[in-house]
């Protein structure tokens, strides 16, 4: 028999997320739900040109050596939408929802081969090669504000300034410049990348069961090209202090499937933000309640003229149980 001072408390197996990790998937995820609930997307249908004369929907080869050359083909906007079901409701009361990944167009014609979507990269990713002269268009949508874990943005990748711009001469390099370097080693603005920094306390919660009031500092580093996109996106996360939203177990989520992604950025399931924080009986993952606090905002300093930074950091409080 085990008696409990001889072991911690809350916790059963070394290998499962602990707080602050549980803390930064969730938030990734809820603000890239609720962004969406705002219409902050861009619609990109099959031969559209924007207002720089430049075909959106155009694909351009990746030069990635994982693969054959003629394989891999990405668009300007990483990060495509996978969500259904959003829902969002535009100035005019109209219910909105963002494009789904269309069937793509090889010199005009429907693609016939198999292929998958890494939604997360931007990418169409056929199973036989096709010539790299193709012209290959796709419909889809992509996120206006990127958001990323901590761990995702190592210092040796590349901010992208001007991917909106379709007339940058570099994107049709394949070889050279910023364009070919990996999806995954750019991140493009505005962005917000989440960190859950080892600041914070605990306190008892109440007497008896060993429960615990955490409250834990989360940074969410602001990045953007313009000062009217940083200051809305500022303005956007401090004002959701006070607000308390529901987790869900990460760990349940690895344990049973359900994450909507798999790892090469492929959708592989149905469940949205709602989804997984719905109540165990229902089919979710719910964990613990969340309650957003005293955020702070202070700006940082840039020594590029044209990139504006920007840093909330919000208090959330978890109430932990543990005996």
């Amino acid at each position: 028999m085990t008696t409990p001072h001889t072991n911690f408390k809350g916790v059963t197996h070394f290998g499962n997320d602990q707080l602050m990790n549980m803390l930064e998937a969730n938030l990734k995820i809820y603000y890239d739900w609720s962004l969406l609930k705002i219409g902050a997307w861009v619609d990109v249908q099959n031969t559209q040109v924007d207002v720089w004369a430049g075909d959106v929907s155009q694909l351009r080869m990746a030069d990635d050596p994982a693969y054959t050359d003629g394989r891999v083909w990405q668009g300007q906007r990483k990060n495509w939408v996978w969500e259904t079901g959003v829902n969002y409701t535009d100035v005019d009361s109209a219910t909105q929802n963002p494009s789904g990944v269309g069937v793509p167009t090889i010199d005009g014609v429907a693609a016939t081969g198999s292929y998958s979507v890494n939604y997360s990269l931007g990418r169409i990713i056929f199973d036989d090669a096709i010539a790299t002269t193709s012209t290959v268009k796709v419909t889809h949508a992509y996120r206006n504000v990127q958001t990323y874990i901590a761990d995702d943005v190592p210092w040796f990748r590349e901010l992208q300034f001007r991917s909106h711009r379709s007339d940058d001469a570099q994107i049709s390099k394949t070889s050279t410049g910023e364009w070919s370097i990996g999806g995954q080693h750019r991140v493009q603005l505005p962005a917000i990348i989440i960190e859950s920094v080892p600041q914070g306390i605990s306190r008892g919660y109440e007497l008896g069961n060993g429960s615990l009031v955490i409250k834990q500092d989360v940074r969410f580093h602001v990045i953007a090209d313009s000062r009217y996109a940083r200051n809305n996106i500022v303005d956007i996360i401090r004002q959701q202090s006070d607000r308390a939203i529901w987790l869900f177990d990460t760990n349940l989520v690895n344990a049973g499937g359900g994450w909507p992604l798999d790892g090469y950025g492929d959708l592989t399931g149905v469940n949205m933000y709602p989804d997984l924080v719905d109540t165990i009986a229902n089919g979710g993952y719910r964990w613990n309640q969340c309650h957003m606090m005293h955020s702070a905002v202070s700006e940082i300093e840039s020594l590029h003229p044209n990139l504006f930074e920007g840093i909330v950091k919000t208090t959330m409080e978890i109430v932990l149980g543990g005996s």
